[in-house]
């Protein structure tokens, strides 16, 4: 296995957790120019994860020249959710993105908040829980597009987060929706 960090204690950290998981040979490198070298020496193993990079500018080149070298499994470990990055390895034929330590939602709602809702409130977070669109939702309950919004804006309120997704992590925590 290789790992590319190029910070020097979550490297040593992430290499001695594998080796104590009993994974093998764990090489570590912490740049691109690192990784031309291994590639250079025919150094080619069954799995790449590229720890700290995901984000920078080398990603792509790294992930281009392991694949050249004839890694069998490239990842990438990000922590950011931004899309530029994950994109950018995705189109660089990367196997797998992981998240990780990406900050938590807010806790959720006190469930005398949930409690307050009206059944037409819990009505239309069902269907956004569904994944249903305001104007499906509004098709399903006669309502306009404008008044689901309306609805959706009332409860956030309610709730203290305008997030569909946190609206309805809520909403299942609080025995509302299952």
């Amino acid at each position: 296995m290789l790992l590319v960090e190029p910070d020097r204690s979550a490297r040593e950290a992430l290499q001695a957790h594998l080796n104590q998981l009993g994974i093998g040979r764990v090489l570590a490198v912490t740049s691109l120019a690192a990784v031309e070298e291994l590639a250079g020496q025919g150094i080619a193993g069954d799995v790449a994860a590229l720890v700290g990079l995901s984000a920078g500018p080398a990603v792509v080149p790294i992930i281009g020249i392991l694949r050249v070298a004839g890694w069998g499994r490239i990842l990438v470990m990000t922590r950011t959710a931004d899309p530029g990055p994950v994109s950018d390895a995705l189109g660089a034929s990367v196997d797998g993105v992981l998240f990780r330590g990406l900050p938590s939602l807010p806790a959720t709602a006190p469930p005398s908040a949930i409690r307050t809702l009206s059944r037409r409130e819990i009505d239309v977070i069902a269907l956004v829980a569904d994944g249903r669109s305001n104007q499906r939702i509004g098709e399903q309950l006669n309502l306009s597009a404008a008044t689901v919004k309306s609805h959706l804006a009332r409860i956030g309120r309610k709730v203290g987060t305008g997030d569909r997704a946190h609206l309805v992590a809520c909403a299942l925590r609080g025995g509302v929706i299952s």
